[in-house]
């Protein structure tokens, strides 16, 4: 059968922190060991090709956008089909050498992590690094090497620049209406997609507090009409806290405008948060066995990207492989809701020397932690689909002759781990409609995921009452994607933030960027009309 394949877009520079940690892990967890086949089909992201010296290659399937000074050390055209072979001025040249003056732009120093990728080829040494004081960007720590077309920069705006800004929904959305980004960034797409023998759709991963907002549901708006596939998107929210100001006003209205776009245009789309506020992040949200900094783009980003790579197997698995992209968004919009709540229980709460069985059965708080802003998840009256990965087959319960009271539980009829889990979660989600995939490999965890686990965990992720100072090697994950009433709370969030605004010439930057009164007043409309689309009376 031929792959399914997926195109991935990224816009933005949070965008691209989570993609990195993405990416990286999905490298770090592919197998080489033949007696031990990976679970999952890398084919559907990732693409096989040739440098200009005949040696395989094999890169992810992607777009990547961000401003122009963002990539530091890394070129725009990637670091994988690179000619290292000096050439001969003289005969590259057609002046006489002696009368021309070359400035050459210095070239930004590499990360000590990405230059020991380079010396480790022939140096094994193992070295420890300080990601949370290395690390400025995204391509400080990002493993995969890219191919030519992955990487795209605005240069009509600088990374960090407060003297032009790309912080206005409008600008991204102007921006792709240039004749020269828009042609250029469709003939790429188009070129992946013209590689697939049986392309499903598309993941978008984009930040949609500023001018990414516009340019990514620009794209979105561009894939629906010329490619009519599946569109999975992840509108992504950064946690940092700031002081309170203006700009909080011009974050939520950037983010309402996106939602907007991206709710005509998408297939399914999840906000994601590491922040239980969105539009003003103050509490960051709690994992019991995870410390991490919310105010680090390092840190919150594995976070986000783990739950990524977790759900994402329901369409990556070998042993499903007519499970499609168009499969999951069709469950999640049974009544025509386009948004859906993402959950993440890591680690997924197995304890040392006990069984699935006895996990679930003693299981009183909730099993996972929303990462969508201003929205709890209870399980109830929801259309969901889990993924589970990290619980082998031998952990399911005990043999009849150990049993003792785990016969007297009605789980022990069970076989395997995904018949007990689709139990609890019938039993423990009322009125839910669930489907789940799970894989027996757990996540490997490696160099340069962040340090973000509790030291009462073992190097297999099982969970301990005491510190045990192991390192966490791999842990067991589950993530969700829920269709929930509960989203309604989201959406008035944002409204009531956003109305805030009673005249948008107030704000100048949105007025000279051809944002008009009209439109916000749709706008506001759209999020109301949102909201009362997830309430549990709506017809």
């Amino acid at each position: 059968m031929s792959t399914r394949e997926i195109i991935t877009l990224q816009f933005g520079h949070y965008a691209n922190f989570v993609g990195a940690h993405w990416w990286n892990l999905q490298e770090g967890n592919f197998s080489y060991d033949s007696s031990k086949p990976s679970e999952i089909n890398h084919d559907v992201l990732y693409r096989e090709g040739q440098n200009p010296k005949r040696e395989v290659t094999f890169t992810p399937r992607l777009l990547s956008v961000d401003l122009k000074g963002s990539l530091g050390y890394l070129s725009e055209h990637g670091n994988l089909y690179e000619d290292d072979s000096p050439s001969d001025p003289d005969s590259m040249c057609l002046w006489n050498s002696d009368n021309i003056e070359i400035t050459k732009e210095e070239k930004l120093p590499k990360a000590p992590f990405i230059q020991s990728l380079e010396d480790n080829a022939t140096n094994n040494e193992k070295v420890e690094f300080e990601f949370e004081d290395e690390v400025d960007s995204w391509v400080d720590y990002v493993v995969p090497r890219f191919h030519p077309r992955t990487i795209n920069i605005v240069k009509e705006y600088k990374h960090n620049d407060n003297d032009k800004k790309f912080d206005i929904y409008n600008y991204g959305k102007n921006l792709w209406q240039t004749e020269k980004f828009q042609d250029d960034f469709s003939d790429k797409i188009r070129a992946y997609a013209e590689e697939c023998d049986l392309m499903q759709g598309f993941q978008v991963l984009m930040d949609c507090t500023d001018g990414f907002g516009g340019l990514g549901s620009s794209c979105i708006e561009h894939l629906n009409d010329e490619y009519g596939k599946s569109i999975l998107t992840f509108p992504l929210i950064d946690s940092t806290i700031n002081e309170p100001s203006i700009n909080d006003l011009i974050k939520s209205l950037n983010i309402a405008l996106s939602w907007q776009k991206i709710g005509e245009c998408s297939s399914i789309y999840s906000p994601l948060c590491c922040s239980e506020e969105g539009w003003s992040p103050k509490t960051p949200r709690k994992f019991e066995n995870i410390s991490y900094n919310q105010n680090s783009k390092y840190h919150t980003s594995a976070i986000l990207a783990t739950a990524l790579d977790t759900l994402s197997i329901r369409y990556r698995h070998k042993s499903y492989p007519s499970s499609a992209l168009s499969d999951l968004c069709a469950d999640m919009n049974k009544q025509g809701r386009k948004a859906a709540a993402m959950s993440l229980s890591l680690p997924f709460p197995m304890t040392a020397k006990k069984d699935l069985i006895d996990i679930l059965d003693d299981m009183e708080t909730s099993l996972w932690t929303s990462l969508t802003p201003n929205c709890e998840i209870s399980g109830e009256r929801n259309m969901q689909s889990f993924s589970l990965r990290g619980i082998p087959e031998d952990r399911l319960k005990r043999p009849m002759i150990d049993a003792r009271k785990q016969m007297g539980k009605p789980a022990y009829s069970c076989k395997t781990v995904h018949e007990m889990m689709t139990m609890y979660l019938a039993y423990s989600c009322h009125a839910s409609a669930t489907y789940l995939t799970n894989t027996t490999q757990p996540l490997k965890i490696d160099t340069p995921y962040p340090k973000i686990f509790k030291n009462n965990l073992h190097e297999n992720g099982d969970v301990a009452d005491w510190p045990v100072g192991e390192t966490v090697k791999t842990i067991p994950v589950m993530a969700g994607l829920h269709s929930t009433s509960e989203m309604s709370k989201m959406f008035e969030s944002l409204h009531d933030r956003v109305s805030k605004i009673k005249n948008i010439k107030k704000f100048h930057a949105f007025g000279d960027a051809g944002l008009e009164q009209d439109d916000l007043a749709e706008c506001l409309n759209h999020l109301l009309d949102t909201k009362e689309s997830f309430e549990e009376n709506y017809v």
